[in-house]
């Protein structure tokens, strides 16, 4: 297990050194991290690493108990670090395309994906959590999302990222300069996950240029800070995402109770 969890520490160390290279590395993580939203940050970086392509990850008793689904033979798990276990030991994911249904009363995955018939719901909601969005467009509304997200969680981030500028590029700027670079990347990153969660063309929004920042954090701890701050923050906003889109569709569901009965006795 210790020459395991070296190997792990190894691939962590490399795939936050290989994301932060350039503008695209750093997209195509967040492009695999906002399908995983609910995992810390070295997690969807070790699950970038191992199976980028992975759509919903759980532990096999997760699968087995709630979901009652069942792991496949041979399928590989991704080795994550457990901070609940013994010291330096490691778990393991499998992604919803590792299990199959079980012979009763498997439960469906909620994997949700974004519709017309949401976006108003989504966002007011968004509107209601994190200030007043203005936009009549998701894309608009998911951007002023990410910037009023940010705006109010910053400091508790970037108070980390001071002391531990040394050896990286930043090291070089002054205070205000290094929140300058931060806020605009987090930004920047948190807005991408947005919007490539809810199945938008990125391309369409975004261009090198919005991400040339990630280069400036090349050490663990920079690119920790950056990645720790992108992920929480996106978080928060991909719950309130989920949890809109399950409440028009529960009460669509109601509707469809309430009407059914009256439509048979007519």
């Amino acid at each position: 297990m210790a020459a395991k969890y070296q190997l792990i520490t190894e691939l962590y160390r490399r795939t936050g050194v290989a994301v932060a290279k350039n503008p695209q590395a750093w997209q195509g993580f967040l492009s695999s991290a906002c399908r995983n939203y609910k995992c810390r940050f070295d997690e969807q970086l070790l699950i970038y690493a191992q199976r980028p392509d992975a759509v919903a990850v759980a532990k096999l008793e997760t699968w087995n108990r709630q979901f009652k689904r069942w792991v496949n033979k041979d399928s590989k798990g991704i080795a994550v670090f457990d901070p609940k276990g013994r010291r330096n030991t490691l778990k393991y994911y499998f992604d919803v395309s590792d299990t199959h249904e079980g012979y009763y009363g498997s439960r469906p995955v909620p994997i949700w994906q974004m519709d017309e018939r949401y976006e108003q719901a989504v966002m007011e909601r968004l509107s209601d959590r994190f200030g007043d969005v203005e936009s009549t467009d998701l894309a608009s509304a998911l951007m002023e999302t990410a910037k009023n997200a940010v705006e109010d969680n910053l400091q508790d981030y970037f108070s980390q990222l001071k002391g531990f500028t040394r050896d990286s590029f930043l090291e070089e700027l002054d205070d205000f300069n290094v929140e300058v670079c931060y806020r605009r990347l987090v930004t920047n990153s948190v807005a991408f996950m947005l919007m490539s969660r809810c199945g938008l063309d990125v391309k369409e929004y975004f261009d090198r240029e919005d991400f040339a920042d990630i280069v400036n954090f090349n050490t663990p701890h920079t690119i920790n800070a950056i990645g720790i701050a992108t992920s929480d923050i996106s978080e928060m906003a991909l719950r309130e995402i989920s949890a809109a889109i399950r409440n028009v569709q529960m009460e669509a569901r109601e509707e469809n109770r309430t009407f059914a009965p009256k439509s048979q006795s007519r």
